[in-house]
């Protein structure tokens, strides 16, 4: 088996379902594939409740699945948790949240390497200090409790508690949307650093194409549970075939000429929609401002390819 050519981490057909008091069925996510590559940062893009952090759960181990696998390097694992750690590690939306408020922030980073037994007391200490210098804490501030430091040094912390172990892959779960715009570009500049230092290959999930545009060299989009579009972030953001990645690139923020305003794709305002869901047909063929009658009878898959998109008429044709 060609290792570059295996991704280090894959899911297959992935769905979660959970079911209500009445036993009623919402499906978190649905014949999800994503391939993360070896060095590489694959960005998961979509609004709030489209299924990514679900997706995230499912790829760290927190969360079974109802359907499809797990692969890494290309062998089925149990989704779970103690499977895949140390291997894959995680950080979060919310830097302090993630943290003992009790320990100092020293003792946070060396307690996996505790866990999963490396070294000794002395030498476990030093290699979280070595891991805190390198993402720009110093040993004075590394004593400090997560109460006593800024969002940002808390979330260089959580940084250096993930790649202790030396992990093959990182997930990042919104892990910049809680810090203010110029701390951001620090924290997207630091992962950046490790991929290229370590090789790692990252998963990094987000709502704002923006900060994926500047990061990451694939991109997937989710809408409703599903990936709809996915393809070179280049491609994905500059020339998106799905409506619904052109209507999320139309959103973000440019200045722009008072004449160029308001054009671009925008969603349909219909009373009462769903996500569609339940729906027989295209997902978003409620919202969808270029809906056709055969978007509501056929679901549309997403096909193989370098940039593709899971629509029955894509914008590029």
């Amino acid at each position: 088996m060609n290792d570059a050519l295996t991704p280090v981490l894959e899911i297959r057909g992935g769905g979660v379902t959970f079911r209500d008091a009445d036993r009623r069925e919402f499906h978190a996510i649905e014949d999800v594939d994503l391939q993360l590559r070896r060095g590489e940062i694959l960005g998961l893009v979509g609004e709030s409740g489209c299924g990514k952090s679900t997706t995230a759960r499912v790829l760290m181990g927190l969360q079974a699945l109802s359907a499809g696998e797990i692969l890494l390097d290309g062998a089925p694992v149990p989704a779970r948790r103690h499977s895949l750690a140390p291997r894959v590690q995680a950080i979060f939306q919310n830097p302090a949240g993630s943290f003992n408020p009790r320990r100092s922030l020293l003792d946070s980073v060396a307690e996996p390497l505790r866990v999963w037994k490396r070294g000794n007391a002395t030498e476990r200490r030093e290699r979280a200090l070595q891991e805190l210098e390198r993402v720009g804490i110093s040993p004075q501030m590394a004593r400090r409790r997560p109460s006593e430091v800024s969002g940002g040094q808390c979330q260089r912390a959580a940084i250096a508690r993930a790649t202790v172990l030396r992990p093959e892959v990182l997930i990042c779960d919104e892990p910049v949307s809680a810090l203010d715009v110029s701390i951001q570009a620090q924290i997207l500049e630091l992962l950046a650093e490790l991929r290229a230092e370590q090789g790692l290959a990252m998963l990094f999930i987000s709502h704002d194409l923006s900060v994926v545009s500047t990061l990451c060299d694939r991109t997937a989009v989710m809408y409703a549970g599903t990936v709809v579009e996915q393809g070179d972030t280049s491609a994905a953001t500059d020339r998106p075939r799905h409506p619904y990645t052109a209507i999320l690139h139309d959103s973000v923020p440019v200045l722009t000429p008072a004449a160029h305003a308001g054009e671009g794709l925008r969603m349909r305002s219909v009373a009462g929609t769903v996500d569609g869901r339940a729906e027989p047909g295209c997902r978003f063929a409620g919202l969808c401002p270029l809906v056709q009658e055969d978007c509501r009878a056929a679901r549309p898959e997403l096909p193989a390819g370098a940039h593709s998109a899971a629509c029955l008429h894509p914008l590029e044709a």
